[in-house]
């Protein structure tokens, strides 16, 4: 399960990184929630995941992974060569070899999507947003909701609504993570409480303003937050 707690409020980096030695070095599997991965663990506290950045450490029997401001708190179990892993937004156990051989496999056997495919949903990455609101007499409401696909495969969603009548005022506020696939025309996502949802993708331009896209996910649309081009 993820958490948000900072590593500042937990003991120092450099000590607990030394605390299980037997972490350091490379660890990877072909096939993780349908991609190949790669761990590495340096003795500093750093490493990386499929190459991208990332802080670790381990308190007590958890290992704590820092990515992109997250923490993730996983389980984990070192037997001879192999390494398991559990929890954090993994949806089943994971398997991962020492060294690099099973990710380096993985990725030779996966062939190069032609020039300006987009079949692997890496033209989704960004964030998406979907904001409305309501006046009446009686008084208003407004929500926001977003979410936001990383190019490493995880994703996050935020909501937010406020009520305000004659009577007094109400807000509410949710939120996910997890891991994100494309395949075809859907969009998968893998939530850290377990929980897999498919949502059929549609790709639009704003109505009114024809310069911004849109995803549409089961009809529900979001604009982009940032500056992208048009569909």
């Amino acid at each position: 399960m993820k958490t948000l707690v900072a590593f500042g409020l937990v003991p120092l980096f450099a000590a607990l990184a030394f605390a299980n030695p037997a972490l350091h070095g490379t660890w990877s599997a072909a096939n993780v929630q349908g991609r190949p991965l790669k761990v590495d663990f340096a003795p500093n506290g750093s490493g990386s995941i499929n190459d991208q950045p990332m802080r670790w450490q381990v308190v007590g029997g958890a290992l704590l992974i820092q990515q992109n401001g997250q923490v993730a708190s996983y389980g984990f179990k070192i037997d001879g060569e192999k390494l398991l892993v559990s929890g954090g937004d993994l949806a089943q156990p994971a398997t991962l070899a020492k060294g690099a051989a099973a990710y380096d496999a993985a990725m030779r056997k996966q062939k190069p999507a032609p020039a300006g495919a987009s079949g692997d949903g890496q033209d989704l990455v960004g964030k998406w947003c979907d904001m409305r609101s309501m006046s009446t007499y009686q008084g208003g409401s407004s929500s926001m909701a977003c979410f936001e696909l990383k190019r490493d495969g995880t994703y996050t969603y935020n909501a937010e609504s406020s009520r305000s009548v004659s009577a007094g005022s109400t807000a509410s506020q949710s939120s996910d993570a997890g891991r994100w696939t494309y395949k075809g025309n859907q969009l998968i996502a893998q939530s850290r409480s377990g929980q897999t949802h498919t949502y059929n993708l549609e790709k639009r331009n704003h109505p009114k303003n024809k310069r911004d896209p849109m995803i549409c996910l089961n009809g529900q649309c979001y604009v982009t937050f940032y500056n992208k081009p048009a569909w």
